[in-house]
């Protein structure tokens, strides 16, 4: 928002792209898929009191996260709109690769129960 305040015609060049073209449709998509549907879901108890529906929900927060990240690259690249190809989606299927390696190296290392806490009986016994 200062960049637009400010009004300094080499920085307003990034909006002006993103709000041409193919770009703009994605923009307006991201404002009502980051914000307002995971807003209107969240204010429903249903979608809170279910844990498949709440992953879900994070699932789709996280994919309008990259989404996000492909709107800030990727225009500048291709000025003239959007061009998805397969090599837009390798970085992201590395990263996930070697963070599920890493993740897989540790969680076998590590108990996933506290082992020594003298409230693990009572609290397995709870149900909601």
């Amino acid at each position: 928002m200062l960049i637009w305040y400010a009004n300094i015609p080499e920085e307003t060049e990034y909006f002006i792209l993103r709000n041409t073209e193919s770009w703009n449709v994605l923009s307006l998509f991201l404002m009502v898929g980051r914000f307002f549907i995971p807003f209107g879901l969240l204010l429903l108890r249903a979608t809170k009191k279910k844990p498949e529906k709440l992953c879900l929900l994070a699932g789709w927060i996280i994919s309008m996260q990259l989404l996000d990240i492909y709107v800030v690259v990727l225009p500048e690249l291709h000025h003239s709109g959007v061009h998805v190809s397969i090599l837009d989606l390798l970085p992201v299927v590395g990263i996930g690769a070697t963070l599920a390696f890493f993740y897989l190296r540790v969680v076998n290392k590590a108990s996933l129960f506290p082992v020594r806490d003298p409230r693990l009986i009572e609290s397995l016994r709870i149900l909601n």
